[in-house]
């Protein structure tokens, strides 16, 4: 009987891999995002895009799944019931975006948007807390859902939001992987309807499942000493790099 998938991992591919997932996944241990950014295109120098695609959405549902069932309890709930409900709005729009936006110029907007955030961010200093929950808290989950149908890259507004809302970096960490979490699973349902989420990206999700919790360890112990203000930092980074790499993308 013939086996109806394979797993393309020799040894030293598997060790790269798994090197890459536990580096990538050290930085989401510390801001609740930003894994897939490093982890699609350093393993797409291994697989297929459509192979990489629906395995990281795997990790990143299963990290934000680990993270946010151990610290929920510190996640702001009236924050999440405003978002949730219109990030699943806007993952529909974003869809159907989709076929009716033009796609480079949208995505190339996209990232100028979080690459001068990004800089304004890491030089202006710690952004002031206190912006009203309406009605941004609608505008960035359904921003935030929309972008992670549309660019696969769905964090940024959340985590815009959520860091001049909350003073607390436990309760930001928190509230931002509950809704990296809901953005992930909107994305795995799609490549699941799409016939993408067949067994071998499952089976190559579960064997470098281990080293991306091992990165969400790691992560977790390094934020706990770090301030408030170093993890805005990092946030901060991570859009630059984030809006940058959406840029390139559009010039390649």
């Amino acid at each position: 009987m013939d086996i109806p998938f394979h797993i393309p991992f020799d040894l030293a591919t598997y060790i790269a891999c798994a090197a890459i997932v536990g580096g990538a996944y050290v930085i989401f241990g510390i801001t609740a995002f930003g894994a897939a950014m490093f982890t699609v295109p350093a393993l797409s120098y291994f697989f297929p895009l459509s192979f990489v695609l629906p395995m990281c959405v795997l990790l990143d549902v299963s990290a934000a799944l680990a993270l946010g069932s151990r610290f929920s309890k510190n996640a702001d709930r009236g924050e999440l019931k405003w978002m949730a409900p219109c990030s699943l709005v806007g993952a529909v729009a974003g869809v159907t975006a989709l076929v009716t936006l033009p796609q480079q110029a949208t995505i190339a907007a996209f990232g100028l948007f979080l690459f001068c955030y990004g800089l304004y961010s890491l030089f202006a200093g710690a952004p002031q807390i206190g912006i009203a929950r309406h009605p941004w808290a609608v505008i960035s989950g359904f921003c935030g859902g929309a972008a992670g149908t549309l660019f696969g890259v769905g964090a940024p507004p959340y985590a815009i939001y959520l860091s001049r809302r909350l003073p607390d970096k436990a309760v930001l960490r928190a509230t931002l992987s509950n809704m990296v979490l809901l953005s992930t699973s909107i994305r795995a349902l799609v490549f699941f309807a799409g016939g993408l989420m067949i067994a071998d990206r499952v089976i190559g999700a579960v064997l470098l499942l281990p080293f991306a919790l091992g990165g969400i360890w790691a992560g977790h112990h390094i934020q706990l000493s770090a301030s408030r203000e170093t993890l805005l930092k990092v946030i901060g980074v991570l859009l630059l790099l984030i809006g940058g790499s959406l840029i390139l993308r559009v010039m390649r």
